[in-house]
């Protein structure tokens, strides 16, 4: 056991780490739906995980503790100027800053990226996420009545 926390580019072997993470994280919060997910397959992921791997366009980058994912960070290309971020923790490794440090590598890696703009979604009731997008410089785009719809320049 490592007891310390690594950053890294998901790859197709994490697949199966990366369902059990989602599943498990859904449960946890509100905020993220496994819904979509249920029937996708390992084999499937693994795919998945490759292309994402491969693209110059999409990121996902995976937080690994003692040998388990306990959050990630995902750029998903919307065209070839912009792509959707999303982060998800491990409820048990809230306020460890955990999401930061997948934010902030999320951000690098798009800075070096072609990519021109990163946006999301956020519930207006997740004042943390909110608070955290805002400290690395998302903006308010819109709004829609439940959500923030936010963006940073690159």
């Amino acid at each position: 056991m490592s007891e310390e926390l690594k950053l890294r580019e998901a790859i197709p072997e994490d697949a199966t780490n990366l369902l059990t993470f989602l599943k498990k994280a859904s449960q946890q919060s509100d905020f993220i739906s496994f819904s979509d997910m249920k029937d996708v397959t390992v084999a499937d992921e693994k795919i998945a995980l490759d292309a994402i791997y491969q693209s110059k366009y999409d990121e996902l980058i995976v937080a690994i503790f003692d040998d388990q994912i306990v959050g990630y960070s995902r750029l998903e290309n919307s065209d070839d100027s912009k792509a959707e971020f999303g982060v998800v923790v491990d409820k048990e490794f809230w306020n460890n800053g955990i999401g930061s440090y997948l934010l902030e590598d999320a951000i690098n890696w798009a800075f070096d990226s072609p990519l021109k703009e990163v946006f999301l979604e956020v519930y207006k009731n997740n004042s943390i996420a909110i608070h955290l997008y805002q400290k690395y410089g998302f903006t308010t785009d819109s709004e829609t009545e439940k959500t923030l719809l936010m963006k940073k320049i690159l």
